[in-house]
């Protein structure tokens, strides 16, 4: 940890954690942990396992200013772009379920404070809180609005803790999506499944790694930002919207798919209305929803040489 003479110096986390986490994601890179290697819901369970403790430790007890919070999400959003690829990383964070810094502040700043009123009395900590009148933990970390929003008595369970967690970032991504709502922005972000707690179930349901790919794609938006004119007749250029008036698409792929209501793509939808569990099996649009991304790929990828799709959701079917 970084100290100067008036104590811990928590601005300096970042220059001193940042190489070699970066160093350390180059690594996993080279074996894997990107795009073309693991899959993206694998890739993001080690970057939390092995890359974001690096940029947490010490993160509970430091008072950060906007500034530095700032910064750490700029380096987060750097190593997460390194496995996705892009930098399409805020729906990539959004499909993985991993937050912002500030939220991971909050959260070890609030348990640490919980484990902090449990200590024995003669604990090091606690002489310390009652010798006096000042001290980090009541004014910075006792006073973090995670904190503040806890029950009385608040919860010691793990599940328990983890549900309050979930509950005040799934507070706050709906705020910020209203606002994008609002203002027009986040189209990508928006157009995803609210939930905070659960991967998107694209990334876990049976299916073949093409298959896969191209509803990652999807969400990601990539089969839209070339900025390209549709090889159709219609002379339109390449848009989610443009999809689904598409006279190069097969229409009775997209009839297939279940009506949206006013303002939600369609494509978008059916990947909202899929099961959270491969148990409860697929539903009746699965087969034509795979085929029509795939007609999709082959149409914004016209001199690419894309073989057809073998799995066409039989690998979901014929697991159950």
């Amino acid at each position: 940890m970084p100290f100067r003479y008036k104590g811990l110096y928590a601005p300096g986390i970042l220059n001193l954690r940042a190489s070699g986490a970066i160093k350390t994601m180059a690594l996993l890179n080279s074996v894997g942990v990107n795009r073309n290697g693991f899959s993206l819901l694998l890739c993001a369970r080690l970057y939390k396992s092995f890359i974001r403790p690096k940029l947490e430790y010490g993160l509970a007890i430091s008072h950060l200013s906007f500034r530095d919070f700032k910064a750490l999400d700029a380096l987060q959003n750097r190593l997460v772009g390194m496995f996705v690829g892009s930098t399409w990383y805020n729906v990539a964070k959004h499909l993985t379920c991993i937050p912002s810094m500030k939220h991971r502040y909050n959260v070890l700043a609030t348990r640490y404070a919980l484990r902090a009123d449990t200590l024995p009395d003669d604990c090091l900590l606690v002489l310390l809180r009652r010798g006096l009148l000042y001290t980090r933990l009541d004014r910075f970390i006792c006073q973090n609005p995670l904190y503040l929003t806890l029950p009385d008595p608040p919860p010691f369970t793990t599940a328990g803790l983890t549900e309050v967690f979930d509950s005040y970032w799934q507070d706050q991504v709906d705020h910020q999506l209203a606002a994008a709502a609002v203002s027009g922005t986040q189209t990508l972000l928006r157009a995803c499944r609210r939930s905070v707690s659960r991967p998107d179930p694209i990334l876990y349901l049976p299916i073949g790694r093409s298959a896969r790919s191209r509803l990652v794609r999807w969400r990601l938006g990539r089969f839209t930002n070339m900025r390209e004119e549709c090889p159709c007749v219609m002379g339109d250029f390449i848009s989610r919207n443009h999809f689904l008036t598409c006279r190069a698409l097969d229409r009775t792929l997209l009839d297939a798919l279940p009506v949206a209501p006013p303002g939600i793509h369609r494509i978008d939808y059916a990947l909202n209305c899929l099961p959270v569990k491969a148990s409860d099996g697929p539903p009746s649009y699965w087969s034509a929803l795979l085929a029509l991304l795939h007609a999709i790929d082959c149409l914004v990828h016209p001199l690419a040489v894309i073989p057809a799709d073998l799995d066409s959701g039989l690998l979901w079917f014929s697991a159950r």
